[in-house]
């Protein structure tokens, strides 16, 4: 009778721990779909579109006139973005990690537009080239983001728009 006693309980505790560790990845998986799917996904389609209307609308403009549209008009809304990026504070550790990779990504990518811009409002070939090496930094980094974004969705099964 102890035995089975014995054998019931140690099955019950494995089969708590089970439950218990599919639940934390429901947790991880419930807090990467919203941090995904309802916050990098719009803020990064809107950071996309604020870049690319703002190289529609400076295209035939002087190198003076380009310079003064980003500072006056893309370079604050691109600052309320990034604000809005670092004030995203997901739930789980998991997805904290992923987000400190995403921030050190866009971090990099804003520095090598500030640099980009800069460059060619100078003319200035080194600030450019420098530019150029931030933007390969960024791939680099932004793979990673991706990498682990991917391993998280199928570790936890969370799916993404």
């Amino acid at each position: 009778m102890k035995k089975w006693i014995i054998h019931g309980t140690i099955i019950s505790i494995g089969i708590a721990l089970i439950l218990t560790g599919c639940n934390n990845n429901n947790k991880v998986g419930d807090d990467l779909e919203v941090y995904y799917n309802d916050h990098i996904l719009p803020i990064q389609a809107d950071i996309d579109d604020a870049w690319d209307e703002f190289f529609r609308e400076t295209d035939s403009l002087s190198d003076e006139e380009f310079y003064e549209v980003y500072e006056s008009d893309l370079k604050p809304e691109l600052d309320e973005y990034y604000e809005e990026l670092q004030a995203l504070s997901p739930e789980t550790d998991d997805v904290k990690q992923l987000h400190s990779l995403y921030l050190d990504a866009n971090e990099v990518f804003y520095e090598a537009g500030e640099k980009e811009v800069e460059g060619h409002y100078r003319q200035d070939e080194d600030l450019l080239a420098e530019s150029d090496d931030l933007f390969a930094e960024y791939d680099q980094l932004e793979d990673e983001f991706l990498i682990e974004l991917e391993r998280l969705m199928d570790e936890t099964g969370a799916e993404y728009e």
